[in-house]
């Protein structure tokens, strides 16, 4: 590997969601063949969001944001996407837990060559 190829991987967005990783809870590696989904409850943040004015002009302010989304992936892509997101965005979890798999969730993973997808819940 070149100096360039580190700075590259050090910089960049790519992400590894099948890399091996050992629960510290448990010693065991997580699992990553098995499908499931898994709904977190994001701490409350404030977004920037941009609010127009009564002189047409565009005022920027901040928008307090607390929402639930779904992530499909198994466990071991689950905790590598996790990683990636708060690294990425600063998401925190106030909360998580298992749901259901719905048929379209899993074909929504599959058409993503088999990578996690986050799905927002209005």
């Amino acid at each position: 590997m070149t100096r360039e190829d580190a700075e590259y991987l050090e910089y960049s967005t790519y992400v590894d969601y099948n890399a091996p990783k050992t629960s510290w809870v448990t010693g065991k590696p997580l699992n990553n063949t098995k499908v499931v989904a898994e709904e977190w409850l994001l701490k409350p943040q404030f977004v920037p969001v941009k609010l127009p004015s009564i002189c047409g002009h565009v005022n920027s302010d901040f928008d307090y944001n607390r929402r639930s989304v779904v992530v499909v992936g198994t466990e071991l892509q689950i905790y590598n996407k996790f990683k990636e997101m708060l690294r990425m965005y600063g998401w925190q979890q106030q909360d998580s837990w298992d749901i259901e798999l719905k048929p379209s969730w899993r074909i929504h993973y599959n058409n993503n060559n088999k990578q996690p997808i986050i799905i927002n819940l209005i």
